[in-house]
């Protein structure tokens, strides 16, 4: 079950990583691929702190934890509430906003999917002593 454990926070760790890395470098493709339209050094700026070096910094953690199998049990929380929070926002969008694009439907399954392997990572692990 390590094993396990450390591939879904090394998997999880090189999503952030991947997504983070394309925000820093470009902000605006992502944004562009999905049909959202942004412009000016200051947007640039704010999507590259917070969907740039965010996920990098969940990525960096993640990776971390999936060597060192004292941090697993607090990576998979982290795995867990970070995809729900976003699966749950981008519901909720959906839900209030009544959009929807095909891209929509590759994130749910990413995040949700994510959520059920972090909580199937979470079986039988006890809470630290203190």
């Amino acid at each position: 079950m390590n094993t396990y454990r450390a591939l879904v926070l090394t998997l999880a760790g090189l999503g952030f990583l991947g997504f983070g890395l394309w925000f820093l470098v470009d902000p605006f493709a992502p944004l562009a691929a999905i049909g959202i339209s942004a412009s000016g050094p200051a947007a640039a700026t704010e999507f590259r702190a917070f969907y740039g070096g965010l996920e990098v910094g969940l990525a960096a953690l993640l990776l971390v934890a999936a060597s060192r199998r004292d941090w697993h049990r607090a990576g998979l929380w982290l795995v867990l509430a970070a995809n729900a929070g976003i699966a749950a926002g981008r519901l909720l969008g959906i839900a209030i906003d009544g959009v929807w694009v095909p891209f929509f439907a590759y994130a749910l399954v990413w995040e949700i999917g994510f959520v059920a392997l972090a909580a199937f990572g979470l079986r039988g692990m006890k809470a630290p002593a203190s």
